[in-house]
């Protein structure tokens, strides 16, 4: 019996004896209790039948008066019974007629007593002390011939026991390896028909390496193979391995490759046997998966470590198990310090100011599904304290085992675009020019003091200013000259206004201002002080000296005001008046001043327009568009531009009366006969007549009349639709979305073309641009001036550029000032461009009259 059988067997023997020795020691103690009692209770009963005699004897003796007598009686009685201990006769009287025992303290001793009558004097004590040591002695002698008997009885239980169960044990086992016996025999008839059935194929040797049994399919793949000896497909090692087999290794594992085909053989000891058999597995499919995986791997290597973002690989514990080569430029470190760690000890983010917390982003993966990507736009702090601003992307890599589980995390920088996004936000409400608010961003801030000054009763002061004289400076100096002017006086116009007033440039030479929570007397003098510094200020240019003043118009922002467009109407009418009483004042707006309802019923331009539309005091310009990749700049086609002449022949550009027009409502009238002079010019034309860009105003494409207009024109003057290219300004689109998707569609149908004009000025320029149906993409000149010097504007050119190369438009530059725009121009590959540079715009009719064929192919022609 083994050790690991023998101890179980030994426990239940040592509980099974100590309970029977427990039972056998309660039963004996029971007995011999008894037994005692009984024993004790026979000396008692003794004792007092001697008490008696004793009694009966001393009383007779006692009433005589024979007391030296009752003492000999009494000890003669206690010398022949040896129980007796002692024997006291005590009289009331005191005295004692005894006799003397063997009185020890340490002997059990029984007393008897009782009184007996010996005299009139009293009565007398008689004490009787038997002793019961021979009882305990009896006892004891019994105690130890049972304790005997039970230890005997208990070892030979034990043994009983102990023979009982090691043989029931050693029965069991024989079952045991009867039935292992037949389940082996089973298995044995099994495994020996396995190596035939078997589809794999299998050989086997004895120990010395000859070969002993080759299974069916085996002999299948020699067949197939055309192999003779089936040594030559097992591994170049065989009969080392052979060998290590029968000094004592259990199994090998070799490979051998025959025609790229790759043989596994798994050599394997059989003890019972004294062979080794070996086990042979095509394992072709499976290399050639390892060696496209390797592949894989290697080329998702170099394409994580070539891609241009940042790539970190994390745990769900935020550890780093990998990083590319763009990020370890990134965080300046190297793979062996960077794996490991935890990301936010490598990266430091800071989202609106507060420290980043990638665990919150790991969370949020832990409870993504499959393929579901998180996105953050986050700033990145760098070793050099610059902030970046990085998109983080995070998705959770899925494997089988949920530990493995992990986190890919993709940095991107988009501080690039950042900025740019700022830059055209600001720009989308700031002036190019001089900084300052535009006109739409003005109109918001507009709209919220009139809110605050309506709901809560404060105050503020709307405030008109135009420039006079402005014209002269643009006129003699040129449009350079005029601009920098313009931001001279953006600069002055700055120091009068305060951090919480609002300044903005809402025309050519038109600004305004919103003084807040200003009383009307301190605006005033603010407002005067403002003037008498812009009449003071002297602008040099070109050895010329010239003077500016400013017309005024002033308008309270009250409890009263009802909305914006009154307000700026009523600014506009007292700067208006401002001009018309000599210039260079202010003008405040009075509600109930017979003038100034006057002046906002009959405002100048609106009758001067009107005039000039009856007289016939309207002219078209032309100005060339040309094609930059010739050599000569073919031109292609011609804007039209309109003017003014005053009826002292001076000529009044667009800037002075196109506001006005639109403003009261007269654009649409201007739009249509500009629309119709240009088809009676082109029908006038030899059969080459120029390809025309027809400007349209917000207000003309806000209505449904412009289609059935210019059908009609095209059928009137047969001109062939595809020579017309009407412009929409950026801001007149946006604005007016879905009325001028109504009529660009409408018009493009009768064969028209569309240009989209100023295109970079709004916010949202590049996603309304999808949606808009156009052919040309002009660039706002606000870019394309400076160019060559300012790398913003470069980019915005270059951006726009490729925005329009995906969607096919053809872009057009405006403001081509000098041979170096060009030359940028042609490097970033801007398809056609126009400006003082190439051209001035010169009446319609000249340029008729001096354009031949030479150096003209109409974009038309293309068609």
């Amino acid at each position: 019996m083994s050790k690991d059988q023998h101890a179980p067997t030994l426990v239940w023997v040592v509980l099974v004896t100590i309970i029977f020795f427990l039972v056998l020691a309660l039963v004996s103690g029971i007995v011999l209790r008894n037994e005692h009692h009984q024993h004790v209770q026979f000396t008692e009963e003794l004792a007092k039948g001697q008490m008696e005699i004793i009694a009966s004897i001393a009383e007779a003796e006692l009433q005589k008066g024979n007391y030296e007598s009752l003492s000999k009686i009494i000890n003669q009685w206690a010398a022949k019974y040896s129980e007796v201990d002692e024997i006291k006769l005590v009289s009331r009287n005191g005295f004692i007629i005894a006799g003397y025992g063997p009185v020890q303290s340490s002997v059990r001793r029984y007393i008897l007593e009782q009184d007996i009558p010996y005299s009139y004097r009293g009565l007398a004590k008689l004490t009787l002390a038997i002793s019961l040591e021979g009882a305990y002695k009896h006892t004891l002698k019994q105690g130890l011939r049972v304790s005997v008997a039970v230890f005997s009885l208990t070892g030979l239980f034990a043994l009983l026991i102990y023979l009982f169960l090691t043989r029931r044990h050693k029965a069991n086992l024989l079952s045991l390896m009867v039935e292992e016996l037949k389940d082996t025999e089973s298995r044995n008839i099994q495994l020996a028909a396995y190596p035939r059935e078997n589809p794999n194929p299998i050989i086997a040797f004895d120990l010395n390496g000859k070969l002993t049994f080759k299974n069916p399919a085996l002999r299948k793949l020699l067949v197939r193979r055309n192999i003779t000896d089936p040594i030559s497909i097992l591994p170049d090692s065989h009969k080392m391995f052979i060998d290590r087999l029968a000094n004592g290794e259990r199994e090998i594992y070799g490979e051998k490759e025959i025609d790229e085909i790759h043989m596994l053989a798994h050599y394997q000891m059989i003890d019972v046997a004294d062979e080794v058999y070996v086990y042979i597995q095509d394992i072709t499919a499976q290399r050639k998966a390892e060696k496209e995986l390797r592949k894989e791997r290697n080329q998702a290597h170099i394409t994580l470590a070539s891609i241009g973002d940042s790539v970190i690989t994390v745990n769900m514990d935020g550890l780093i198990s990998y990083l590319n080569n763009k990020a370890m430029k990134l965080f300046n470190t190297d793979a062996g310090h960077a794996i490991g760690r935890h990301f936010s000890d490598m990266v430091r983010l800071v989202d609106d100011g507060e420290e980043w917390d990638i665990d919150s982003l790991l969370a949020e993966c832990r409870t993504s599904k499959p393929n579901q990507i998180v996105n953050e736009q986050v700033s990145l702090l760098t070793e050099e304290k610059e902030a970046l601003q990085v998109q983080v992307t995070a998705a959770r890599i899925f494997s089988q085992d949920i530990e493995t589980d992990g986190v890919v995390i993709v940095l991107r920088d988009i501080t690039r675009e950042y900025r740019l996004q700022e830059e055209l936000h600001r720009q989308a409400n700031h002036d190019s020019l001089t900084d300052l608010m535009n006109r739409s961003a003005f109109e918001t801030h507009l709209e919220s003091a009139l809110d605050s000054a309506r709901h809560r009763g404060r105050e503020h002061i709307l405030c008109f200013m135009d420039l006079d004289q402005f014209k002269v400076v643009n006129d003699t100096c040129g449009h350079v000259a005029g601009d920098e002017l313009l931001r001279q006086l953006g600069r002055l116009m700055r120091k009068h206004f305060r951090g919480s007033d609002v300044l903005a440039r809402v025309g050519g030479d038109e600004f305004s201002a919103i003084l807040i929570d200003c009383p009307l007397v301190q605006a005033i003098e603010r407002i005067d002080s403002l003037r008498e510094d812009v009449q003071q200020h002297h602008f040099y240019w070109d050895n010329q000296t010239f003077r500016i003043s400013l017309s005024i118009g002033i308008s309270p922002i009250n409890m009263y005001s009802e909305n914006i467009a009154k307000l700026m109407s009523a600014a506009d009418a007292a700067c208006y008046s401002a001009k018309d009483s000599g210039r260079n004042r202010i003008i405040v707006y009075e509600k109930d001043s017979v003038t100034t309802k006057r002046r906002l019923g009959e405002m100048q331009w609106v009758s001067r327009i009107n005039s000039a539309m009856d007289e016939g005091r309207l002219v078209l310009y032309a100005q060339p568009i040309v094609k930059f990749d010739s050599d000569e700049q073919l031109v292609v086609a011609v804007e039209v531009l309109i003017r003014m002449r005053a009826v002292d022949g001076e000529l009044i550009p667009p800037g002075a009366f196109l506001p006005a027009a639109e403003r009261y409502d007269l654009i649409e009238r201007v739009d249509h006969w500009v629309i119709e002079e240009v088809m009676r010019l082109l029908a006038d034309c030899s059969s080459n007549c120029p390809d025309c860009f027809i400007n349209l105003s917000g207000g003309t494409l806000s209505h449904n009349r412009i289609t059935p207009l210019v059908r009609k024109l095209l059928q009137k003057y047969g001109i062939r639709p595809e020579k017309i290219t009407f412009e929409v300004t950026e801001t007149a689109a946006i604005q007016n979305l879905s009325s001028a998707l109504r009529v660009i569609r409408e018009l493009r149908e009768l064969g028209c073309r569309f240009a989209l004009d100023d295109f970079g000025s709004g916010l949202s320029s590049f996603g309304y641009l999808k949606n808009l149906p156009i052919d040309f993409l002009k660039i706002d000149g606000m870019f394309i001036k400076d160019m060559n010097t300012d790398s913003l504007d470069r980019g915005m050119v270059e951006a726009i550029k490729t925005v329009a190369d995906t969607m096919r438009l053809t872009t057009i530059a405006e403001f081509v000032e000098n041979d170096a725009i060009i030359e940028e121009l042609c490097r970033v590959g801007i398809d056609l461009g126009q400006g003082y540079g190439i051209a001035n715009p010169k009446p319609f009719d000249d340029f008729i009259s001096e354009t031949d064929d030479s150096n003209v192919i109409w974009l038309s022609a293309k068609t």
